[in-house]
């Protein structure tokens, strides 16, 4: 099913800490995610910007306000059931690539689907495919530590698009890459992730790869401040964000 907006957050608060010790780090924010589109939300550290994505897709529960993603009301769901929404709906990349150690590329690209039902062997069939299309076809059964950085990441994409998500979300994707392996990994993510049943979200500090989104969405002091089209940087936010 396809949704206008497959994630849309209505007045969500966030604080943590008791009613003595209480840091709010977001106030009210208001966002839909279209499909479609690779956004990426950016701003100085401390912002909010990684719990917003923490919210949005469902692994955070805010202390007010409301999150629907792909149609059904995260905020208001139990835990197992936000469990299963992520496991078929949501793909996850980190900058921490969280391969394991004992299984080549194609086991690690298969775990969303393995964790779903589906057999190992035929899970990493389906991963070797993905693989392929991200020019990962001769490393595929390759341990990590035989892979590069870039390499690393390429396959905690397929794992993030094997069981085809509605949502993809990123928490820094490229950090830990040189600034060639970001823009290789980031063209992957616009040309294999992006979609038109299918929204990428990514957070982000790398002003490097700014060209690469349809939407930049700015966010200060726990609020959206801006947001832009086709890789501009909302002026709010250029003090913080000068070209490298």
């Amino acid at each position: 099913m396809a949704f206008d907006a497959p994630v849309v957050a209505r007045g969500v608060d966030m604080a943590f800490g008791s009613d003595a010790v209480k840091t709010q780090v977001l106030f009210g924010v208001d966002l839909q995610i279209a499909p479609g589109e690779l956004t990426m939300l950016v701003g100085p550290s401390g912002c909010g910007k990684t719990t917003l994505l923490s919210i949005l897709s469902g692994t955070l529960r805010p202390t007010a306000g409301e999150v629907t993603v792909m149609g059904q009301t995260i905020t208001s769901m139990r835990d197992a059931d936000k469990v299963r929404l992520r496991r078929k709906r949501i793909g996850f990349i980190f900058q921490q690539y969280n391969l394991l150690p004992a299984l080549t590329a194609a086991e690690n690209a298969a775990m969303a689907l393995v964790t779903d039902g589906v057999p190992l062997k035929v899970a990493a069939e389906r991963a070797r495919a993905v693989l392929e299309t991200l020019g990962m076809g001769p490393h595929a059964d390759k341990l990590p530590r035989q892979l590069s950085g870039g390499q690393q990441q390429r396959v905690a994409i397929a794992r993030a698009i094997v069981h085809e998500p509605d949502l993809v979300v990123c928490d820094e994707p490229t950090a830990a890459l040189d600034a060639e392996t970001g823009r290789q990994v980031m063209g992957l993510l616009k040309e294999a992730a992006a979609g038109p049943g299918r929204a990428v979200l990514v957070v982000t500090h790398d002003n490097r790869i700014y060209g690469y989104a349809d939407r930049i969405i700015a966010m200060e002091d726990g609020r959206i401040v801006g947001d832009s089209r086709q890789g501009t940087l909302p002026e709010e936010l250029n003090v913080h964000h000068q070209p490298a």
